[in-house]
C-alpha cells in the first residue's frame, strides 16, 4: 500500500472541520486566531507525515538513500566497489535477495566473480566443458582501461570462485569474453531524421549486449525510425550476428546517413 502524504492544505482543511465540529459559530476564517492555530499545527503534522515518508522509504533497499542502501547490502555480506554507483550496488543486492545462496548452481558463480573488484559483469555457463565442469566469463570495469580483464583478475577471480565451488564441479575456468567487432551501414530518409543521433544510438545499443545476445538487423533500422527515420536501409551487417556464450558484439566504423 502507497504511503500517501497529505498536503498542507488538506491537513489545515481537516483540523478547520475539527474546531468547526466541536465550537459551532467559533470564527475559523483566514487571520482568525483558531486559523492561525491550525495552521501551525498543520504545519507540524505535514513535516511529520515527510519524516514518516522518508522512514518508510528506508525500508527497502530500492528506495533507500544512499548511506541505508549500504547498510541492507552490508548485512547481507555485499560492499561497494570503487566507482560503483548506487544502481549497481542496488543491482547486486537484489540479485541476492531474489537468488540466494544455493550451494553452488549458476547463479552463485555470478555472485562470487561479482564480489571481485574492478568486476563489472560476469556470466556463468554450466557444463562449458562437458559434465562436472563450470566457465565463467567475466568482463572488466572501465577503470581498468578495458573490458577484457587482466591475466591478474582472471587469476584472483579463480582463486576466489576456486575456494568456494562445490567439490562436485570438478573442472573451472573464468574467462575473458571474446569480442566480435561488428560495422554498421545504414541508410536512412525522412525529414524529420537524425542520422547523428541514430548512429550515436545505434552504438550505445550495441555497447550494452552481453553473452550470447544476437545482433538483429531490423533492431537497427528500428533505432533509426525512432530518430525519424520513415524508409530505413541497413547494408551491414547483411544477415543477423550471433554469438557464443562467451563472445560479446560489440560495435566497428558506424557509418549512419
Amino acid at each position: 500500500m502507497a504511503f500517501n502524504v497529505p498536503s498542507f492544505d488538506e491537513l489545515l482543511s481537516a483540523i478547520l472541520t475539527d474546531y468547526r465540529n466541536q465550537l459551532p459559530g467559533a470564527d475559523t476564517a483566514k487571520g482568525s486566531m483558531i486559523y492561525v492555530k491550525s495552521a501551525a499545527i498543520a504545519s507540524a503534522f505535514w513535516g511529520l507525515y515527510q519524516h514518516q515518508r522518508w522512514i518508510a522509504d528506508q525500508i527497502f533497499p530500492d528506495t533507500a538513500t544512499t548511506e541505508h542502501l549500504e547498510h541492507h547490502a552490508w548485512i547481507r555480506g555485499i560492499t561497494r566497489k570503487s566507482e560503483e554507483t548506487d544502481a549497481s550496488l542496488l543491482a547486486r543486492l537484489l540479485e541476492f535477495i531474489r537468488r540466494p545462496p544455493a550451494g553452488g548452481n549458476q547463479y552463485d558463480y555470478v555472485k562470487w566473480a561479482m564480489e571481485i573488484t574492478n568486476v563489472t559483469a560476469a556470466y556463468c555457463i554450466p557444463l562449458g566443458q562437458g559434465p562436472g565442469s563450470v566457465d565463467v566469463v567475466i568482463v572488466a570495469d572501465s577503470s581498468t582501461g578495458s573490458e577484457i580483464p587482466a591475466a591478474g583478475l582472471l587469476a584472483e577471480v579463480y582463486a576466489y570462485i576456486d575456494n568456494l565451488r562445490p567439490v562436485t564441479a570438478k573442472y573451472l575456468r573464468v574467462l575473458p569474453p571474446t569480442i566480435l567487432t561488428e560495422a554498421v551501414t545504414l541508410d536512412g530518409t525522412g525529414t524529420d531524421y537524425n542520422p547523428v543521433q541514430t548512429a550515436a544510438d545505434i552504438a550505445a545499443y550495441m555497447n550494452g549486449f552481453i553473452p550470447g545476445q544476437t545482433l538483429y538487423r531490423s533492431q537497427l533500422a528500428n533505432i533509426a525510425i525512432i530518430n525519424g527515420a520513415v524508409d530505413v536501409t541497413v547494408t551491414t551487417p547483411a544477415i543477423n550476428i550471433t554469438s557464443t556464450a562467451s563472445q560479446i558484439i560489440r560495435p566497428g566504423a558506424i557509418n549512419v546517413t
